[in-house]
C-alpha cells in the first residue's frame, strides 16, 4: 500500500445496524468496512476511483446505548408526495454504540472509468487533468484538512453525525487494555457491487445489491480488513 490516508472520525453516538436483526436496530461493535467508506466519500466520491479500506483502530472503549425513538415504517417516495409522520409512525428499539472514536487507514485505487469521457464536467475543485491517483490524493488530503464535505459524515444514521480531522500513521497507536482481543464474527464488508467498474466497461451500468461478509477480530485496538478479492475468493469468484 502506497501513501496512505488516515482519518480520524468520532461522535457522541453510533450505530452500524446488524442487517440479521431485522426492523430492530442493533449495531456491531465496530464500525464496518462500508460504513467507513461511506463515511470517506462524504468527504470526496468520484467515479474514477474507489476507497480501500484497511484497518481501523478503535480508539475508545466499545459501549452500548439502548433506546427507543419514533420512526416511519414508509420509505421515502421518489417523487415529491409528503409522508404524514402521524399516520406512520412506529417506535424501534435501538442498541448504539456511545463516545466513539476511531482511525481509518484507507487508500485510493483507479476504476476502469478513469480516464473516459465523463458525463459531467469537472469540478470546481478538481484540477483539470489525466485521472491519477496523484491528484485525488491531493483532493481528499485538501478536503480533509480544511473539514469539507459533500454532506455531513454520519456514523451509520443521519442523526448521529461524525466530526473528522486528519490523523497520521501514529495516531493509529491505542493505548494498552483500551478493548481486550475479540473475534467479532461475520461483519458486514459491503452492501454493494464492487466489481461495478467491470459493469460499465460490459454496457451494464446499473448497480447491483451484494452483501457480502468476513470475520473480523479486534486485536490490541485495530480489526484488519481484507482486500475485496480475498472476499471474493471466499465467496467463490476469480481473485
Amino acid at each position: 500500500m502506497n501513501n496512505p490516508i488516515y482519518l480520524r472520525a468520532w461522535g457522541d453516538l453510533a450505530c452500524f445496524t446488524r442487517p440479521e436483526m431485522k426492523v430492530e436496530r442493533v449495531s456491531y461493535p465496530v464500525i464496518t468496512p462500508s460504513a467507513a467508506r461511506g463515511l470517506l466519500e462524504a468527504i470526496l466520491y468520484k467515479p474514477q476511483f474507489r476507497w480501500r479500506i484497511h484497518r481501523i483502530a478503535v480508539r475508545r472503549p466499545v459501549q452500548f446505548l439502548a433506546f427507543r425513538r419514533n420512526e416511519v415504517k414508509s420509505k421515502a417516495p421518489r417523487n415529491p408526495e409528503p409522508i404524514f409522520a402521524d399516520e406512520d409512525r412506529t417506535q424501534r428499539n435501538t442498541l448504539a454504540l456511545r463516545q466513539v472514536d476511531y482511525v481509518i487507514e484507507a487508500s485510493l485505487a483507479l476504476t476502469p472509468l478513469a480516464g473516459r469521457a465523463r458525463f459531467r464536467p469537472h469540478g470546481e475543485d478538481e484540477p483539470v487533468g489525466d485521472d491519477n491517483l496523484g491528484k485525488y490524493y491531493g483532493m481528499a488530503r485538501r478536503r480533509i484538512e480544511q473539514g469539507q464535505c459533500f454532506h455531513q459524515p454520519s456514523f451509520g444514521c443521519r442523526e448521529f453525525p461524525a466530526h473528522f480531522e486528519t490523523a497520521s500513521a501514529s495516531d493509529m497507536q491505542v493505548a494498552p487494555g483500551m478493548n481486550a482481543d475479540a473475534d467479532l464474527g461475520l461483519m458486514l464488508y459491503d452492501v454493494f457491487d464492487l466489481d461495478i467498474g467491470d459493469a460499465w466497461q460490459a454496457g451494464r451500468i446499473e448497480a447491483r445489491p451484494q452483501i457480502t461478509f468476513f470475520r473480523a477480530a479486534l486485536k490490541k485496538g485495530i480489526v484488519e480488513v481484507p482486500a475485496w478479492s480475498e472476499v471474493r475468493k471466499q465467496l467463490g469468484g476469480a481473485a
